[in-house]
């Protein structure tokens, strides 16, 4: 396990209230369309961009060190010999916000480029992209825990509350049926979805086409607020960039005084960039 951290730009953290989830769906919605990355990177979620960052509360993972943190190089333990210089996890390690990254070194790979049978580039992206394969046999997965970073967040709140994440976008490069999502919260399965069911019976594995080449958002219910994003390929590879997650918060059940409503506080102003690569 490789322990990647989040790092803060500025940190502000203001508490704004919500009176209740019923505004929020019961399933979650997964649409398609982001915005030109200002980076050279093809596409990136329209909550915030790899170079001149966006909305609060939203954490973005590059894996270029160039739209990294100087102070904080990240990790090259998933680097593609020979990329080094240019490619890492760009995230603080050893910090108490953190990433947890779980997966075999030999299935997934940070890199620039496309090589035949290995990893292809999503289109129009010219910088560094994460992919996991499953080397032509089996299936392989690769975890992103982010229960370290929720924790710190939380108790900057000193409230009631544990943050959750309702949100989460990347661009998909080359999409694959064979590629799987699944989310996790306090280790129990809360929702999946298979790449079948994401690209709807469009065609995949076109390396240049925009129908394959996408950004994907998907927003969750309160109900399906997860902490734990598990990826699963029984192919030759899954591809991704841009990785955006976002904080919202749930509601946890603690002893409270007759009549107190218990509500959900939410994060209003984190300006917050960060990124969590391989």
């Amino acid at each position: 396990m490789n322990k990647f951290s989040s790092f803060t730009k500025t940190l502000s953290l203001t508490a704004a209230v919500i009176l209740g989830s019923s505004n929020f769906a019961q399933a979650a919605s997964i649409t398609f369309g982001g915005a030109v990355a200002n980076d050279g990177s093809g596409l990136t979620s329209t909550f915030i961009d790899p170079v001149s960052g966006g909305l609060s509360g939203y954490f973005i993972e590059t894996f270029d060190k160039a739209t990294g943190d100087l102070a904080f190089p990240g990790s090259t333990a998933y680097t593609i010999p020979g990329f080094e210089n240019e490619c890492a996890v760009n995230s603080l390690n050893a910090s108490p916000i953190g990433v947890d990254v779980t997966a075999n070194v030999s299935e997934v790979g940070v890199r620039k480029g496309t090589v035949s049978n290995v990893a292809a580039a999503p289109a129009n992206d010219t910088t560094c992209y994460g992919y996991v394969t499953n080397n032509g046999s089996g299936t392989s997965t690769i975890s992103f825990d982010y229960n370290d970073l929720l924790a710190y967040f939380t108790s900057s709140l000193n409230s009631n509350t544990v943050l959750g994440i309702t949100y989460l976008g990347f661009y998909w490069g080359s999409i694959d049926t064979y590629n799987d999502f699944k989310f996790y919260s306090g280790g129990n399965l809360v929702t999946s979805i298979t790449g079948s069911q994401l690209v709807n019976g469009t065609l995949s594995g076109n390396q240049t086409s925009p129908a394959s080449n996408t950004y994907v958002n998907i927003a969750f219910s309160i109900a399906e607020q997860f902490d734990t994003l598990v990826i699963d390929t029984s192919g030759v590879a899954g591809e991704f960039d841009n990785i955006v997650i976002g904080l919202s918060t749930r509601e946890i059940p603690v002893p409270a005084p007759t009549g107190l409503a218990l509500i959900a506080i939410g994060i209003a102003a984190l300006g917050l960039r960060s990124r969590l690569k391989r």
